[in-house]
């Protein structure tokens, strides 16, 4: 994959380690633990510093979703709660993130 893709993803997974990717393309994937997944639809993330992202370990499927509706879906929530100004849920944070937010400043 090219590294001007974004962090996240829609694909669809089909049966034997294959997937569908956004632009149509058939592609192999592969996770940690050596498993299939389940077919459907997946939200694929990767962490903010990879340059290349491939279907691999690196990449965590989130799903699997019965339409590419519901995936868009989740995926939106995944974005309002990353790019929204306000606190993100206290699950998500950590207790450096939370002070930030509370206008304390970080001392040196």
């Amino acid at each position: 994959m090219d590294p001007d893709y974004d962090i996240q993803e829609i694909v669809k997974v089909i049966p034997d380690f294959w997937l569908i990717d956004p632009e149509s393309y058939q592609r192999s994937y592969c996770t940690n633990h050596g498993n299939p997944l389940t077919p459907g639809y997946y939200v694929v993330t990767w962490p903010e510093a990879m340059r290349v992202r491939r279907f691999d370990g690196q990449a965590a499927f989130h799903g699997p979703f019965e339409s590419h509706l519901q995936a868009q879906s989740f995926l939106n929530k995944m974005k309002k709660y990353r790019y929204q100004l306000i606190p993100l849920p206290k699950q998500w944070t950590s207790s450096a993130t939370a002070n930030n937010y509370k206008g304390e400043k970080k001392v040196a």
